[in-house]
């Protein structure tokens, strides 16, 4: 095994989860903060999928790739932070879909109603 070949995949792997957790939780923020128009934040959601996916398969051919070669002597190469990283990450996810599905909606007015403070 390389461990600098899987700590690479890994890392694309991140860098794939990073970009899903983006796209789905906070494309209307990313829209606005880099000032695209109307239809923004269903590209910005587009592009983070599609960016999430191709880093993740490429993460995955890399490390797959890496595990099935012969290891040399690495041994300062350490793959728990790069793991440790990509389990948080992915509890992260799960995390901010269940607080999604649970937190309560705000209040929508009827049509012709306004808000006296």
């Amino acid at each position: 095994m390389r461990k600098k070949t899987v700590r690479s995949g890994l890392t694309f792997m991140l860098a794939g989860m990073l970009s899903v957790t983006v796209a789905t939780f906070f494309s209307d923020e990313l829209a606005r903060l880099l000032f695209l128009g109307i239809g923004g934040a269903a590209r910005i959601t587009f592009f983070g999928f599609f960016l999430g996916g191709m880093c993740g398969g490429c993460g995955v051919l890399v490390s797959a790739v890496g595990l099935l070669q012969g290891g040399g002597d690495e041994r300062g190469v350490r793959l728990a932070p790069t793991v440790l990283l990509l389990i948080s990450l992915f509890i992260l996810f799960f995390f901010l879909a269940y607080k999604s599905l649970t937190a309560p909606e705000s209040p929508t007015l009827p049509a012709g109603e306004s808000i006296s403070i």
